[in-house]
């Protein structure tokens, strides 16, 4: 019998825990992308569960939702677009104006969600090609007034900071203070010293997995101690 209660407690605990993890609230704020003006009324949508949300007047949201989740975004008036959640920090996400000409800067590149600046690379990228293989002539065409016209510069330079901001991104989910801690007893002004020192480059990233990414940290965290 009691054995059985045992059980029985074991298994309560276990569905308890796993309501609450599925109960875990993701909050955000939904903001102008240009201005930073809130945005009131927005429709937050979890993919996985169909729940939805809207903003409050601050532009302010909570939805249930876990890691890796996608949300779907929606404004009267805005592109809409998705976020993944990738982990519990509070969001900001910030919609563009529909038909509004992004003016390209690192500040305006930080503020893109992941699925905006996806959507802007392969726009500059595509603005700013300069040849393309020709289906009825054959070959490739190089057009000199892309290669020389300010707008087809412009474009190629965009892609440029997009790219770096995209790679940016990709290290940072990876090389994350929480695995740093987990690893070593940094903290404060010696992790950030040691996360800029020691920042793997994103081709490292994309080509290590988890457990190699701890033996780079703590083979790092060796190097840092000598340096000190």
């Amino acid at each position: 019998m009691k054995i059985l209660q045992t059980i029985l407690s074991c298994l309560l605990i276990t569905l308890m825990s796993g309501h609450l993890v599925a109960q875990e609230k993701t909050k955000g704020i939904i903001m102008e992308l240009v201005s930073g003006e809130k945005i009131e009324a927005a429709q937050i949508q979890n993919l996985r569960t169909k729940a939805e949300v809207q903003t409050n007047r601050d532009g302010s949201f909570a939805i249930d939702a876990n890691i890796n989740d996608l949300l779907l975004i929606k404004a009267v008036g805005y592109d809409q677009d998705t976020v993944f959640i990738y982990d519990n920090s509070l969001r900001r996400i910030y919609l563009n104006r529909m038909n509004n000409v992004i003016e390209l800067s690192e500040v305006i590149v930080e503020r893109m969600t992941d699925s905006r600046l996806a959507a802007e690379i392969q726009r500059e990228k595509t603005a700013g090609k300069y040849s393309d293989a020709s289906q009825n002539r054959g070959g490739v065409r190089i057009s000199p007034s892309r290669i020389f016209s300010k707008e087809g510069k412009q474009a190629r330079s965009n892609y440029k900071l997009l790219v770096a901001e995209l790679e940016k991104r990709a290290v940072d989910r990876k090389f994350t203070d929480n695995l740093i801690k987990e690893l070593t007893p940094l903290n404060g002004s010696d992790l950030a010293l040691f996360r800029e020192r020691f920042r793997p480059s994103y081709k490292f990233i994309q080509n290590s997995s988890q457990e190699t990414l701890k033996v780079y940290v703590m083979d790092s965290y060796k190097k840092f101690n000598e340096k000190k």
